[in-house]
C-alpha cells in the first residue's frame, strides 16, 4: 500500500484484476449420489446465527434456535419476563 492512510486510497475493483481462468476439478465423492457432494452450503451456516445473536442482543432474550419466529421470540421474552420489564 502506498498511501499512509485510507481517506485518498483507490480501492481496487474487478476491473484492476487480471483475466482469470476457472477450472473445476471434478473428484467424485463416494458418499454421495453419483458421486456428486455440496459446492455452496457453507456461505449461507453463518446470516442465521449472526442475525439471531443481533435479535438477541436487541431485545435481551436468550434465542437458541433457529429459525427465530415472532412466535418463539415472544415466548422468550415473556418467559424472562424481559417483555414485562420493557413494557412497565
Amino acid at each position: 500500500m502506498a498511501n499512509a492512510q485510507l481517506t485518498n486510497y483507490i480501492i481496487p475493483t474487478s476491473d484492476d484484476l487480471p483475466a482469470l481462468r476457472v477450472h473445476f476439478e471434478e473428484t467424485p465423492w463416494p458418499g454421495g449420489p453419483l458421486g456428486a457432494k455440496g459446492l455452496g452450503e457453507l456461505p449461507i451456516d453463518g446470516p442465521a446465527p449472526a442475525v439471531v445473536n443481533a435479535i438477541a442482543r436487541a431485545v435481551g432474550a436468550d434465542a437458541r434456535e433457529i429459525p427465530l419466529t415472532p412466535e418463539r421470540l415472544l415466548a422468550l421474552l415473556e418467559d424472562d419476563g424481559a417483555l414485562r420489564a420493557r413494557i412497565a
